[in-house]
C-alpha cells in the first residue's frame, strides 16, 4: 500500500460542519452581548436622566403638591416625578417643626422598561398639615 497523504473527503465535511457550528455559535454569543450593551447604555442613559431632573426639582425653591412630568426631547425618554410624605412617626422635637420629611420619585420610562431614582428631603409642612 502507498504512504497516503491528505484527508478524505469525509473527514473535510466533518471538519467543515465543526467549523460551521462553532462559527454560529460564536456569532449568537456576539448577538447577545451587543444587545446587552445597548440595554446597558440605555439604562445608563436613563439613570443620567433621571438623576438630572432629580437635582432640577431639588433646586426648585418650592415644588408643587400634584406631580410633574414631562419627556426629553429627541429621545424615548418619559419622565414623572411625585412627593410622597414619609409614612415614620415623628419625634416629638420635630412635631414642633414647619419642615417635614418627604421622598421625591422620579421615573424615566421607555420601551416598557423603567428606572426609579428616590431622595428623601426636607419640605415646608403643607398648610393645616
Amino acid at each position: 500500500m502507498r504512504d497516503q497523504r491528505g484527508f478524505t473527503l469525509i473527514e473535510a465535511l466533518i471538519a467543515f460542519a465543526i467549523l460551521a457550528v462553532v462559527l454560529v455559535s460564536l456569532y449568537e454569543v456576539m448577538g447577545t452581548s451587543l444587545k446587552g450593551f445597548d440595554r446597558a447604555a440605555e439604562t445608563d442613559e436613563a439613570l443620567m436622566i433621571a438623576q438630572s431632573q432629580l437635582d432640577r426639582l431639588t433646586a426648585m425653591k418650592t415644588l408643587p403638591a400634584n406631580a410633574l412630568q414631562g419627556t426629553i426631547e429627541g429621545t424615548p425618554f418619559r419622565w414623572r416625578a411625585t412627593i410622597v410624605p414619609s409614612a415614620r412617626q415623628e419625634p416629638e422635637r420635630l412635631r414642633a417643626s414647619p419642615l417635614r420629611l418627604h421622598t421625591l420619585r422620579l421615573v424615566v420610562s421607555w420601551r416598557r422598561r423603567e428606572v426609579v431614582v428616590q431622595k428623601m428631603l426636607l419640605l415646608q409642612r403643607a398648610p393645616g398639615g
